[in-house]
């Protein structure tokens, strides 16, 4: 038998018997618990046997000893995925995501608008005609606050750190000054249309676009990545951003409600999301499956890197996600949107036939990532909009939990459980 290359980390793949040990079943219950889609072993064309990925083992682990109670499980449900807050804003299912018991899927599709979908998130009404917010005068001068970027010269600028200085710069204030304030959903169009106009860094022009007229906010961004509007790109993106508005208590989530439970501001909320949010298992992934996705050149090198992923059982950027094991609801429906509406070019091309591969060869899913990468290629928008997209669609579902958490009224603070080194 093959095995994998030392350099990947072989520890995070397991064989059928590893995997049994591990769960203390016999062989026979983990093929059952495969049959159920509980796990979702690595296929591999040249081997008999598949390998199991510790990831996964661990949280099913968790899942079957939840139920006894004990601290040191209720400490490990917080790692492994186990329910550990009440929220009434979004539930996972195998469908993907709702919002407030609307499927994200069916909202990008009707009323299928960024806009109606984010007062949905806040407050629980959904619209059914296409809402428009007007834009407001800024009080702060954001062109100005990203200046240092805009000086680092026309690299590639890591989005979620221009999104945090943007949301620190708009908000000064403390928290009671926010409230006095009497309208959060004000603030909260306002970063959104600043957040808007930083995706004028990644345009021809390499500067922000503040927002102008009352249009869709989709149109906003398109508008200040310097592209021509078109129904099909509006459509796309406010699929995009529909889509990755919440997913329940991701960590980045996780951390807005932290801030809030401590009584910081919106802003700071946001700002403590974003920079959990560039790590390399959310924003920082897409970014990786964008750069995977530019170093396929030609069929060939898409057959190499195939072919050298199967051999290697190399976990690939944008693809497995567990909570989803027959697939991202969500990354399925904009891969399709690419496939039938975008005019496509020869990068899209292959990065389908890539996603088409890893499926088939290595039965891994693309998740939201790699959905956003291949909708982002297939029209043509400027390198790290998947990234910008992103950030800008879930910065409604932050905004959301943190005024859940407000109204939770309680500060979160988990326990560590010592252990001594001795």
């Amino acid at each position: 038998m093959i095995k994998p290359d030392p350099d990947l980390d072989a520890s995070q793949l397991l064989t059928a018997q590893e995997a049994s040990a591990m769960l203390g079943i016999k062989p026979a219950t983990l093929y059952t618990y495969v049959s159920r889609g509980l796990l979702n072993p690595l296929r591999h064309a040249n081997r008999k046997a598949n390998r199991y990925l510790l990831d996964e083992l661990q949280s099913l682990k968790v899942r079957s000893s939840v139920r006894q109670g004990s601290g040191p499980v209720a400490a490990a449900a917080m790692r492994w995925g186990q329910p550990v807050i009440d929220t009434a804003i979004t539930e996972i299912e195998a469908g993907g995501p709702r919002y407030r018991g609307h499927l994200a899927t069916e909202l990008a599709r009707h009323p299928g608008r960024f806009e109606n979908v984010a007062e949905l998130l806040w407050s629980g009404l959904l619209t059914d005609g296409p809402q428009t917010w007007p834009v407001e005068h800024m009080q702060v001068d954001v062109a100005r606050a990203l200046e240092a970027v805009l000086q680092q010269g026309r690299t590639r600028p890591r989005m979620m750190r221009v999104f945090s200085i943007v949301a620190t710069a708009l908000g000064g204030g403390t928290l009671a000054q926010e409230l006095r304030m009497g309208s959060t959903e004000h603030l909260s169009r306002q970063m959104l249309f600043a957040f808007a106009g930083a995706c004028g860094l990644l345009g021809p022009q390499g500067v922000y676009a503040a927002a102008q007229g009352e249009q869709a906010l989709a149109l906003h961004v398109v508008q200040a990545m310097g592209m021509a509007p078109t129904p099909a790109l509006a459509q796309a993106i406010n699929t995009a951003l529909i889509l990755g508005a919440d997913h329940e208590l991701s960590s980045s989530t996780f951390s807005a409600r932290i801030a809030a439970s401590t009584g910081a501001t919106l802003h700071a909320c946001v700002v403590a999301a974003l920079a959990t949010h560039q790590g390399a298992a959310l924003a920082g992934g897409a970014d990786a499956a964008e750069d995977l996705i530019e170093t396929l050149q030609s069929k060939a090198d898409l057959k190499g890197r195939l072919a050298e992923a199967e051999l290697k059982g190399q976990r690939i950027a944008g693809f497995g996600l567990p909570i989803y094991p027959h697939g991202d609801p969500r990354a399925a429906m904009m891969i399709k949107l690419a496939q039938h509406n975008a005019p496509g070019s020869a990068q899209a091309d292959l990065a389908l036939r890539f996603v088409e591969g890893v499926t088939e060869r290595l039965g891994l899913h693309p998740n939201i990532e790699m959905g956003l990468v291949v909708l982002c290629s297939a029209w043509r928008l400027p390198p790290r909009s998947a990234c910008a997209l992103w950030g800008i669609g879930r910065t409604a579902g932050w905004i959301a939990h943190a005024l859940e958490q407000r109204l939770a009224g309680f500060t979160i603070r988990p326990r560590g459980l010592y252990q001594s080194k001795r």
